[in-house]
This record gives structure tokens, C-alpha cells and sequence, in this order.
């Protein structure tokens, strides 16, 4: 067996050596850094791999992001230890010499959900993006033979729409419960395991990331309880309260987009890119993320721009403080990039600007529901709110601000009331 390390937190998911087998639900929440993914992810792969002939479907709200966020996962664990496995990157299967397998399925795809037959296990990343209805789906049709069926949901809290509950506080989360301490209790369909966790259950957080989420606790109150105490909370003072989350741009305008915003970064901030659609007639905006992802050399950057969809001449509108890597995308194939033309407060302008839109975000931009659901006014040492934007969490908001920014024009901030 591979040598692995697993934080004690995630430890209370054992019971006699191995996975709890009292337990159908497993609701592992909290914030970021927590290392839940991480660890989870590690006690079902040494589960598949002790155990023979399980079948552990891996699930995404759209098929689009399984490959390079939960399969990936699993297979770097197996690479990391050389364990013998079959990898079908096309199929996002994995194979193992006991007759355990992984396979990875967006809830998108009908005809490749229906091949969850004989499922014993099923980890939903990112839970929280899917519907009630979804779920319960899932849930009625796992009942394996061989061994007790069970359902892992992994998810990260979002900010709180006033008066109205996430489907999975309702169901899962009124259990009294504290951080860090797992509890079990009887629900109508089987026991339910719900813990929550920090980042300092997480004894391989990066330092640079504990100072970050630290920070929050003096900057920004309610997104320290959201993103380090992993609590679901309300938002103060957030820049965009017109938003929702759609399965797709409609019909007739999908060939109508305004183009591509890109952000760059590459280690501790990610290179973001985003597709915007506009329809000023009814003041909608459309977003679907493309690209999120750190540790980007150009040259891989431009692949995964081509492979996002972006084309030779269309229009890509990018961060000018970076003129090296445009010139270099530039080369490489990505004729109809330039730099966005940048003013003094012009994030806050555009920002101000785009109040006045609902914004549609398109299923499975992740992290763009994460980045609007967060994005606030900063504060002064007295907890006013000032006119200016809160510097973070925005990559992907940055993609949209510089699109729009061209589109639009421009907007006097002090001309605006914001209060």
C-alpha cells in the first residue's frame, strides 16, 4: 500500500480501520485550504484499491470541468505512488488491477449518467452546484449489491442570498455541529456524517495562503467566516446583487459575443479568461468561464485558450500590465489579442456600470460564482464603505470589467451614488 498523509481532522470518516460503514451521506464542507478534496479524495482512492470491485463514479455539475479538477485528483494520487492503473483520459476512467474503477461524469451528459449502473460510491465535487432534484437522483438509484452504497459531498459555502436557504443547509446542516468535530445523526434515507473544516485542519496549508485568509478577519469580517471558517453568511456591501446562475446563453445569441477577457497569473494567482454576451436592449450579461488555472507557461496557456474555444482573430481583451505574454500569445497564434486601455479607478467605474445589469453566469463557471457572490466594497478602519474595490479574490471579474470596459465606455465613479 502507498504511503499517504491524511489530516487527523478527516481521520473520523474511519471507523475499525477502514471507511465508516454506518454512514450513506458524507457532507464534508468548510473553508478554503481545508484540504478536504485532497484528503477525501485519498480515502477513496485506498478504499478502491484494498477493496475490490468498487465502482466510483466522479461528479461534476457539467462534464466540462471533470478532467481537470476531481479526475485529475485521483489520477495524480496514483501517478505520485506508482500504482498500476489503466487511465482512459477520453472516458476520465481509471482502472485498477482489482477490478476497482473511477470513472467521471458531468450531470449535463444523460446518456453517459445512465452508465452509473453498479455504482457503489459516488463523490460530488463542488456539491453545491447542483439541484435538490439532481441529488436526489443519485441518491434513488445507488444501491450496489457487494457493498454498502455511500455518497461523498464536498463543497465550499457560498455567500447567502437574504431570505432563502441552500438546499443542502435545509437538508444536511441544522444539525447542531462544530468546526472541525464530525457529527452523525439519522436522516429519513440513512445516517448522514456532516463535518466541517478550516484551513487550519490542513497541516500542509501554504503559509502565504494562512496569511491571506487571516487578513480577512481585519479586512473583510463576513468573508473570513465564508472563506476560512467555512460558514455560510451574508456579504456586506457587495459590488453585484443582480446575478443568478443559467444552463446556458440563449439561442440566438450564442454567435453574439462581445469576445474573450484574459487575466494573467501563474503560481499563488491563477491565468483567468471569460466569454461575455450583451444585451443592452433588457441590460443582461452572459459569463462562462474558460480558463482557471495556475502554473500557466504561454505556451500552455495558449493551449488551453484553443482548447477553451478561443479562435485565431477573434477579439481577446487582456491585462496591459503584462505586454510580454500578450506579444507572446501574440506569436504563438492569437491574432486578435490586445491590451485593455486601462484609466485611473476604471475597475470601480466599470464596476459601478455594471450595477445596473442582471448578470447570467453560466453553469459550471465555478469560480466565477464564488468571485460575484464575494466581490465588495472596501472599508475603512471605521467600517465605512468607500469607493473603492476590495483587491483579491477577481480574476475572472477582472476578465468581465475589461470587456466591458471596452464596451461601454466610461463612468465617473463620483458621479454615481453607491451608498
Amino acid at each position: 500500500m502507498p504511503h499517504i498523509q491524511i489530516n487527523d481532522v478527516y481521520k473520523q470518516l474511519f471507523a475499525d480501520g477502514r471507511l465508516r460503514q454506518d454512514v450513506r451521506y458524507f457532507i464534508v464542507y468548510g473553508g478554503r485550504r481545508s484540504g478536504k478534496s485532497h484528503d477525501v479524495g485519498q480515502i477513496l482512492d485506498i478504499t478502491a484499491a484494498s477493496e475490490p470491485g468498487h465502482f466510483i463514479p466522479l461528479i461534476r455539475k457539467v462534464g466540462a470541468t471533470v478532467k481537470d479538477s476531481i479526475y485529475s485528483q485521483h489520477t495524480g494520487f496514483f501517478n505520485r505512488n506508482n500504482i498500476r492503473v489503466d487511465q482512459n483520459k477520453t472516458d476520465k476512467e481509471i482502472g485498477l488491477p482489482n477490478g476497482s474503477r473511477f470513472r467521471g461524469f458531468g450531470l449535463d451528459d444523460e446518456m453517459k449518467i445512465r452508465s452509473l449502473v453498479g455504482a457503489t460510491k459516488i463523490e460530488i465535487d463542488e456539491a453545491n452546484e447542483l439541484s435538490e432534484n439532481e441529488f436526489d437522483s443519485l441518491d434513488a438509484g445507488l444501491s450496489p449489491g457487494n457493498y454498502n452504497g455511500q455518497i461523498f459531498l464536498l463543497f465550499n459555502p457560498i455567500a447567502q442570498i437574504p431570505g432563502s436557504m441552500h438546499w443542502l443547509q435545509r437538508r444536511f446542516l441544522q444539525v447542531p455541529h462544530e468546526l472541525s468535530k464530525a457529527v452523525i445523526f439519522d436522516t429519513p434515507t440513512g445516517k448522514a456524517l456532516v463535518l466541517r473544516t478550516w484551513y487550519k485542519d490542513n497541516a500542509f496549508c501554504p503559509e502565504a495562503s494562512r496569511k491571506v485568509l487571516e487578513g480577512y478577519k481585519e479586512t473583510n469580517p463576513e468573508k473570513y467566516k465564508l472563506w476560512a471558517l467555512g460558514e455560510f453568511t451574508k456579504m456586506e456591501g457587495c459590488v453585484f446583487t443582480k446575478w443568478d446562475i443559467v444552463s446556458k446563453v440563449p439561442d440566438e445569441m450564442i454567435h453574439t459575443d462581445i469576445g474573450v477577457g484574459l487575466d494573467f497569473g501563474f503560481s499563488n494567482d491563477p491565468s483567468a479568461a471569460g466569454r461575455v454576451w450583451v444585451r443592452e436592449a433588457t441590460r443582461e450579461i452572459w459569463f462562462k468561464e474558460l480558463v482557471y488555472k495556475t502554473d500557466l507557461f504561454n505556451d500552455v496557456l495558449y493551449s488551453e485558450l484553443k482548447n477553451a474555444g478561443v479562435t485565431e482573430y477573434e477579439e481577446v481583451t487582456a491585462d496591459c500590465a503584462r505586454p510580454d505574454i500578450i506579444g507572446d500569445l501574440y506569436r504563438l497564434g492569437l491574432m486578435g489579442i490586445k491590451g485593455v486601455q486601462k484609466k485611473a479607478n476604471y475597475k470601480e467605474d466599470v464596476a459601478t456600470r455594471l450595477q445596473g445589469y442582471t448578470i447570467h453566469v453560466i453553469e459550471g463557471s465555478t469560480n466565477m460564482v464564488r468571485e460575484i457572490s464575494t466581490y465588495a466594497w472596501a472599508r475603512d478602519k471605521n467600517g465605512n464603505q468607500m469607493p473603492k474595490l476590495q483587491d483579491g479574490d477577481d480574476h475572472l471579474l477582472d476578465c468581465l470589467i475589461m470587456k466591458m470596459h471596452e464596451h461601454t465606455g466610461q463612468v465617473n465613479i463620483l458621479d454615481v451614488d453607491w451608498s
